[in-house]
């Protein structure tokens, strides 16, 4: 193939993803161990894109989520306009259908021109594989600061297994839920329902316990804590999944609405990282949500884009106040209060998937119906829980908010609260998932929920 036809066939492939087509071909395949030099920043992105796969099932061949191997392409070569450089190094671990590579970008058009080495397959949905390439990446590239980003489809944080129609009645079937994700049936709704770190070809995925355990190990082996974690993938900012990474990162990056398949600007997120001086992790979250809301804000007004940058350390008083407005409410119980409740509940901005609520508005809609009833309590806490969700500056959880004028009351954090018109049998089997996670045992949000729509 000469390199014409390359180039047209690379930009049909661009022109639409949905269509496989073969892999460009990359440079020489070299170690990728450069030299051990330290940086302010180590960049790394853990590409989870063997999607898209027809799988066997009990109803037949199906296609479970949209192919990503494509879009993982032209986010290499985003990443490749700056690549690897004396300020920051660009490291990637990048499964696709067919092959699985190690790279280090470097400046250029992204894949032919970095460092690339064949590795042989992984299962990107075992916690092991995220733990090996985190560690991995921090050794080879030393750094003052760390930022990973996870990158592939999302859909929130309810534990359901998306594979399990496609699994024999082996009892030795590995089945478990992903991380902070939403029902089967949405994961098939087109382009924009995105669930994270899924591997067809293992038929397996990170869970939220697998999360857990791969960023504990990797920072206990690498001796390194993560600055900045980020989710390239939709749905994602929410309280449920911030309290879940607190304990191992910083500053959290992440969208409460769908993303664009076109996914995060990466040529200016490490044109900052590369200027002088450095930018601070706080810094550097609130410039990937700067230049994400300005790619889409100027490309056009369709698009359901936010973007949120969260300081993780400060979550805890938000989990705080959480637990103050679910102790408030859970006090009175009264039928008259729960009128109320599901009033704010119907008044609150929503996202393509109707379970998740925007926290603040949630709170500053409960604030609103019960200010002038007799409600005292509840109308103070919720009146502090949407206080500190809307406020921004040195000790607010939220830094920076990035949305399109229709989500001006997008306040940086969803959280679960389904609707109404929701059938109880799938209500009651998502809380059973939901009192797992730790925002929901340390402050009863899933009594909350329950109380709402169901008699104790």
């Amino acid at each position: 193939m000469n390199w014409l036809s390359a180039l047209v066939k690379r930009l049909l492939s661009l022109l639409n993803p949905r269509q496989r087509t073969d892999p460009p071909q990359p440079g020489k395949e070299e170690n990728v161990t450069p030299e051990t030099v330290r940086r302010p920043w180590t960049f790394m992105v853990y590409m989870a894109g063997d999607n898209g796969k027809i799988l066997d099932s009990k109803l037949g061949k199906i296609k479970l989520m949209d192919p990503m191997e494509a879009a993982g392409y032209t986010d290499l070569m985003k990443m490749g306009t700056i690549g690897t450089t004396a300020n920051v190094a660009v490291a990637c671990l990048f499964d696709t259908p067919t092959d699985t590579y190690l790279i280090e970008v470097r400046q250029g058009r992204g894949f032919s021109d970095s460092a690339v080495r064949r590795v042989p397959a992984v299962n990107t949905g075992d916690p092991n594989t995220l733990r090996q390439f985190v560690v991995q990446a921090i050794k080879a590239y030393p750094a003052d600061h760390y930022a990973l980003v996870i990158w592939n489809h999302g859909a929130g944080w309810l534990d359901t297994d998306v594979y399990a129609i496609t699994r024999s009645d082996d009892p030795d079937a590995k089945s478990h839920g992903a991380i902070f994700r939403t029902t089967p049936q949405q994961i098939t709704g087109g382009d924009k329902t995105r669930p994270i770190a899924f591997d067809d070809s293992s038929k397996d995925f990170l869970d939220t316990a697998d999360l857990r355990k791969a960023l504990g190990e990797a920072e206990k082996a690498a001796g390194a804590r993560l600055d900045v974690i980020g989710m390239d993938a939709c749905l994602m900012a929410m309280v449920e999944g911030a309290i879940e990474l607190a304990p191992y990162g910083d500053y959290f990056v992440a969208s409460q609405e769908v993303e664009p398949m076109y996914g995060w600007p990466y040529a200016p997120i490490l044109q900052a990282l590369d200027s002088q001086p450095s930018p601070t992790p706080a810094a550097l979250a609130e410039a990937i949500v700067t230049q994400f809301a300005g790619v889409y804000g100027g490309k056009t007004r369709d698009e359901t884009v936010t973007q949120s940058a969260v300081a993780l350390a400060r979550t805890a008083a938000t989990e705080k106040l959480c637990k103050a407005l679910v102790d408030g409410i859970l006090a009175d119980k009264s039928p008259a209060l729960r009128t109320l409740i599901r009033k704010a509940r119907k008044n609150t901005l929503t996202f393509q998937d109707r379970n998740y609520c925007d926290l603040g508005d949630f709170a500053g809609q409960i604030a609103s119906q019960t200010e002038f009833e007799d409600y005292d309590a509840v109308a103070q806490a919720a009146a502090a829980l949407r206080d500190h969700l809307t406020a921004r500056g040195p000790n607010a959880p939220v830094l920076r908010v990035g949305f399109l004028d229709k989500y001006e009351r997008a306040n940086g954090l969803s959280v679960y609260v389904p609707p109404e018109s929701q059938a109880a049998s799938q209500r009651q089997a998502a809380l059973k998932l939901y009192r797992g996670l730790a925002f929901a045992q340390h402050t009863g949000w899933d009594r909350l929920v329950e109380w709402l729509y169901d008699e104790f």
